[in-house]
């Protein structure tokens, strides 16, 4: 009954984390438990300050401090995300060295690299790495493809730590394609995970050029660990237009919007 409870959870915060807000109604009918059950994961995700409850259901607080499992994760908002990776793809050219972030949008630039040749390819999350060999192996592209191993995290698979970022500072890269969980010009770019912030921070001032990849849920949201200023990256691919108010900030700062 515990793992059976633990699952239910992960489910919630990954639909809370897509969304911002969960219903006990919707909740109810999509993990076909009773109301009671779903208010009793809602109490225990309150206590461990990962949700406010709210009336009918929960909201994000003003940051999280939990991510869902990858493996949870990578099925939300799929379509938009592949429409980010495919857009990305477009702006890789042969000969490039680029690094691919961690996270369930960077894998869709892989899954959809396509007649791209003598690439070398930089990357420490190990189901990018995966799509990588594949789509090599099947000839979509040539190259070469360099991980940066280290220490493994199995939930959110990716390396970290000293030996992954000692690997990376020896590399110059043209461009890199970093995810994020929070892009927001008041907070900046933001993660979950402090190692994960630091691999992607060197990233950035390795390379001549960052975009950032996201889709709409990630827009002028706030997590836990901030490793960059809004500003700091060449350009954002993204599924939606920017925020209006945005617009004039972005161009004073030379940030391209792409949408995808």
């Amino acid at each position: 009954m515990l793992v059976l409870q633990v699952e239910r959870m992960g489910m919630i915060l990954a639909e809370l984390n897509a969304k911002g807000r969960v219903t006990v109604n919707e909740l109810s009918e999509q993990l076909n438990v009773s109301k009671v059950t779903v208010r009793r994961d809602l109490d225990a995700l309150s206590r461990e300050n990962k949700l406010l409850i709210v009336h009918g259901g929960g909201i994000k607080p003003n940051f999280t401090l939990y991510e869902a499992p990858y493996s949870q994760r990578n099925s939300i908002h799929i379509q938009e995300k592949q429409r980010v990776g495919m857009k990305a793809v477009e702006l890789i050219d042969d000969y490039d060295v680029i690094a691919l972030g961690v996270g369930t949008t960077t894998i869709q630039i892989s899954n959809h690299l396509l007649n791209k040749k003598n690439l070398t390819i930089i990357v420490g999350c190990i189901q990018v790495l995966n799509s990588l060999i594949e789509r090599k192996k099947a000839g979509y592209f040539t190259g070469r493809i360099i991980f940066l191993g280290g220490e493994i995290d199995t939930d959110q698979m990716f390396a970290s730590g000293s030996m992954t970022i000692d690997l990376l500072e020896k590399f110059y890269i043209d461009k890199a394609f970093i995810g994020a969980n929070g892009y927001s010009i008041a907070h900046g770019i933001t993660t979950y995970h402090i190692d994960e912030g630091n691999l992607l921070r060197r990233m950035i001032e390795r390379s001549n050029k960052v975009h950032i990849v996201i889709d709409h849920s990630k827009i002028d949201v706030k997590s836990m660990y901030k490793y960059a200023d809004y500003n700091e990256v060449n350009g954002v691919i993204c599924d939606t237009e920017p925020p209006v108010e945005w617009k004039e900030k972005l161009a004073h700062a030379n940030i391209s919007w792409v949408k995808a």
